[in-house]
């Protein structure tokens, strides 16, 4: 009785928050546009471009199966066999995860300066760089899956067929749901991803929303483009809404699995990983020989740029990780320990539409004069933080939840300890080596986010992503490539200062 009430008054009115808050802005643009006028049939195909839309779902078919692909392949050498190195080659594949997008395109664009600037070649171009952003999502969520698969599966198949043929004949197959989820997620982050084919001159279907809404003033074209994009992926969140709620997107510890692990130490094998890392590196000295070429000031004139805009993306980002971390740790105590997975649905929901569409949502609802106390100051922009990454912090805490027998709680009960005591003392420091990971996830991704914040963000307004995005279209290669490149580096420290922490907070509070 206690517990049902606690959920009943609790969980409703967090969930009816998340709702108000994040959430109806989506459903206000839809309902403005699909049932404010008439002949809507005839609105909808004036206002769509539909051969822009079939190339951006033909390219982000395309960059999902690919990044699918060698994600699975990965995953399963980082995750189910004994190479070594492998918790090296584990970080190093997740820099491009955690590295802005638009960096690594600016990065690739410089790269290719000297090539042909053909149509068809620049596609191919865009898809090999959001394959390199996201095929590390794939390798984790295939690992993941790999991890599950029973070692008395393996030796059983082994039994029966060569090794090769057993992977994919058994394995394959048996983590073919975690496959299938790589593909839809890669998908809706690819044909919403904005800031790459933008730095690619590419035009698709989140490119031309912006251009229609922000450059022409074309507000019905770009709101009409928004909601189909928008009924596209919520159409693939409904089909794959069960699996996607319950993503592992990162397992900081675990209680131990019986998964079989291959004596794997090829040659070959440790070739592939330095072929990705060079990719991965290779951009950044293209960046840095960009920056110092013809003239070396311009480096120093890169910093002097960043560092005004660095303290309020700073500030915002780190703001914006402390309420994402608040609100994916009570979404994730709802799912995990209550079973109530609304709020969790409902912030999977704003995680998955596409940021610009998501911006033109909260300047749609929050532009009236009730809400000028957020709208017109960078309280938006920390809507908008929330709204796109709080789904990954609940999802990393309530692996971690997962983690920790509930019989612990259910012990203390019996005893008379009070709940709160129990969460302080013995659940929350269990819980901080993933409240630390979600923490960082969500403020690398915040102080990197441009889709969202480059529609919303007030005047006065000084952040990293949109003084890069404004400055490309005007400034010098020279200028652009060294200010990239600061941006870059400062993303490195930052990584690589977090990541030393967290090791040392995984090391003193990691649970067997």
């Amino acid at each position: 009785m206690g517990r049902k009430s606690i959920k009943y008054r609790f969980a409703y009115p967090f969930a009816i928050g998340l709702f108000l808050v994040f959430v109806l802005p989506v459903f206000f643009l839809a309902y403005t546009y699909l049932f404010k006028k008439e002949e809507l049939s005839i609105q909808l195909i004036e206002h769509i471009h539909f051969t822009l839309l079939i190339k951006s779902i033909i390219l982000s078919g395309t960059t999902a199966l690919v990044a699918t692909s060698i994600g699975a392949f990965f995953g399963f050498l980082l995750y189910k066999t004994t190479i070594r190195f492998r918790s090296f080659y584990h970080f190093i594949l997740l820099i491009p995860l955690l590295l802005p997008p638009y960096v690594i395109a600016v990065a690739w664009k410089d790269v290719w300066i000297f090539g042909t600037n053909h149509s068809y070649l620049t596609m191919v171009k865009l898809v090999f760089v959001q394959t390199l952003i996201y095929f590390p999502l794939a390798t984790l969520i295939s690992g993941n899956a790999f991890l599950q698969i029973n070692q008395s599966i393996d030796e059983a198949g082994l039994m029966l067929m060569p090794f090769k043929k057993m992977i994919f004949k058994i394995l394959l197959p048996l983590i073919r749901p975690a496959l299938s989820i790589s593909f839809i997620l890669i998908f809706i982050f690819s044909i919403g991803d904005f800031s790459v084919p933008a730095f690619f001159g590419i035009k698709t279907i989140t490119t031309e929303i912006f251009t229609q809404f922000s450059a022409f003033y074309n507000y019905q074209t770009a709101i009409g483009e928004s909601v189909i994009l928008m009924l596209i992926v919520l159409s693939v969140l409904f089909f794959e809404r069960n699996y996607l709620s319950d993503l592992p997107f990162l397992s900081v510890s675990s209680k131990g699995s019986k998964s079989k692990n291959y004596p794997l130490n090829s040659i070959r094998i440790h070739l592939v990983f330095w072929i990705v890392i060079m990719l991965i590196i290779t951009p950044m000295g293209v960046l840095l020989r960009q920056s110092v070429s013809g003239n070396s000031q311009y480096i120093i004139k890169a910093v002097q740029m960043v560092l005004p805009g660095f303290g309020q993306s700073f500030l915002w980002a780190f703001l914006g990780a402390v309420f994402i971390n608040i609100i994916g740790f009570i979404a994730a105590y709802f799912k995990e320990r209550r079973h109530f997975s609304l709020p969790s649905s409902l912030l999977l929901m704003t995680f998955i539409i596409p940021s610009i569409v998501y911006g033109i949502s909260l300047i749609g609802f929050y532009n009236r004069p009730v809400f000028n106390f957020l709208y017109g100051t960078p309280l938006i922009i920390l809507i908008g933080y929330i709204g796109s990454f709080s789904f990954i912090a609940s999802r990393i805490i309530g692996h971690a939840f997962q983690q920790i027998p509930i019989s612990i709680e259910e012990v203390a009960a019996m005893m008379g300890i009070k709940p709160f005591d129990v969460y302080k003392k013995i659940i929350f420091p269990l819980l901080i080596p993933s409240l630390f990971a979600s923490f960082v996830i969500a403020f690398i991704l915040s102080i990197n986010e441009l889709g969202v914040t480059i529609l919303v963000y007030p005047p006065g307004t000084k952040l990293i992503p949109i003084r890069l995005f404004t400055l490309s279209a005007n400034a010098p290669l020279a200028l652009t490539s060294s200010m990239t490149f600061v941006i870059l580096m400062v993303n490195l420290i930052l990584i690589i200062l977090l990541y030393g922490i967290g090791k040392q907070l995984l090391k003193k509070y990691t649970y067997a």
